[in-house]
């Protein structure tokens, strides 16, 4: 998608973008950042596609160059896009790079492959990966990732445990690590609504699916023994029947709103009435936290975050908020009780996450992009061939690990 035919520069580099999260108007920003850098991107993403539990349609922006394709199946791994859009674009113009924002092993990514093969585009490609917990998958899945990490020029996982795990998995090319981006003009500090009431007790939120391996019972339960404590709960999901019967089990049901899912223009406000987010996930054998937008976006609301010691958490919390053992009340509730207590604390760590999340901008993000274009296409030339072979690149990568 590039932005804006006209602000890139005549020959600069042409990328293709294929991202189905990229249906969420806001997650295009970083195309925007690219345009801003000089690249020319096309993007491809879903035409719909369910996001925090609402189903989103792909609608463009002025100036945009976006494609809207149908998808075929609902899991982010197996799923397909209709190929005749994507097979257009290659046909008819010719990249400099592809870069799929798609997971090694997915059938996206599979799928974009063959079609690269077909057209004869043999630019390089680029992967991306969350995947944080190491996973011996079944055949076929198993050799379709081994063939996407051979393909691969270079790979951005936006973990520090995701880039270990494809080191683990022979990965051996071009590994640079990018965080997911966030609109911080937009998630920004005012005079919050939290501030801007009385204050009668801690007021939490909880913005996310309402899954069990999201933890939200752990809150409810920490929460249970203080009168002045209030929950909002903004998500929707199957476990949501029965965190209600909790609440009411545990005498709290008056103190807890389930707000169900929120538009993205009315997460700011979401997050500006709450003087702490909490993140309370839990690791199960398939899955743990993998990056957590919502903490970057409270941080840069200025509001400090309480979430477990789990996957990616640490790391993007940072210095915004407090760590806590996952599926331990007692020790959630001894963090908040500590905030509750606490306004400068709760004041310091408000300034340092939103002070943290600069690097998690879309300016930041996209800059990294751009980089790691120029990086790959130094290597490759522009239209060049793909492959960590033709790279050169050493067996531990040449750009950041």
């Amino acid at each position: 998608m590039a932005i804006d035919a006209g602000r890139t520069a005549a020959g600069a580099p042409r990328a293709l973008r294929v991202s189905h999260s990229a249906v969420v108007e806001a997650w295009r920003d970083r195309e925007v950042e690219l345009a801003r850098a000089g690249i020319d991107v096309t993007l491809v993403t879903a035409e719909t596609w369910d996001e925090g539990g609402r189903r989103v349609r792909c609608v463009g922006r002025p100036g945009e160059r976006v494609v809207a394709a149908r998808t075929f199946g609902r899991h982010p791994a197996l799923f397909v896009y209709d190929p005749r859009p994507i097979w257009r674009l290659l046909r008819r113009a010719r990249f400099d790079l592809i870069d799929l924002h798609e997971e090694p092993y997915s059938l996206a990514v599979a799928e974009l492959r063959v079609l690269r093969r077909l057209a004869a585009r043999p630019a390089p490609l680029l992967l991306y990966s969350a995947q944080n917990i190491y996973k011996r998958y079944p055949w076929p899945v198993r050799r379709l990732e081994r063939g996407a990490l051979r393909a691969a020029a270079a790979i951005y996982p936006c973990s520090t445990g995701a880039a270990g795990v494809l080191r683990r998995k022979g990965y051996v090319g071009a590994l640079r690590v990018l965080p997911l981006g966030v609109d911080i003009t937009r998630f920004a500090p005012t005079e919050t609504l939290a501030a801007a009431s009385p204050r009668t007790g801690l007021r939490l939120a909880y913005v996310g699916r309402l899954v069990p391996e999201k933890g939200v019972d752990v809150v409810l339960r920490a929460m249970a023994g203080e009168p002045g404590w209030k929950l909002e709960v903004l998500g929707t999901g199957p476990e949501e029947g029965t965190l209600r019967a909790q609440t009411t089990t545990l005498g709290i049901a008056d103190r807890v709103a389930f707000l169900g899912a929120v538009a993205q223009e009315d997460l700011p406000d979401a997050y500006r009435r709450a003087d702490v987010l909490v993140v309370p996930s839990q690791v199960t054998p398939a899955w743990t936290e993998q990056f957590c937008r919502v903490a970057v976006e409270a941080m840069a609301c200025g509001v400090p975050v309480v979430a477990s010691n789990v996957g990616s958490l640490p790391e993007v919390v940072g210095d915004g908020g407090l760590l806590v053992p996952p599926g331990d009340p007692d020790a959630l509730h001894a963090a908040l009780q500590r905030l509750d207590d606490n306004e400068p604390l709760r004041r310091k760590l408000g300034a340092a996450g939103r002070d943290g999340s600069e690097r998690f901008s879309w300016a930041a993000v996209g800059a990294a992009h751009a980089s790691l274009y120029r990086e790959v296409l130094a290597q490759t030339g522009p239209g060049g061939r793909g492959d960590k072979h033709s790279l050169g690149l050493a067996p531990k990568g040449s750009v950041d690990q």
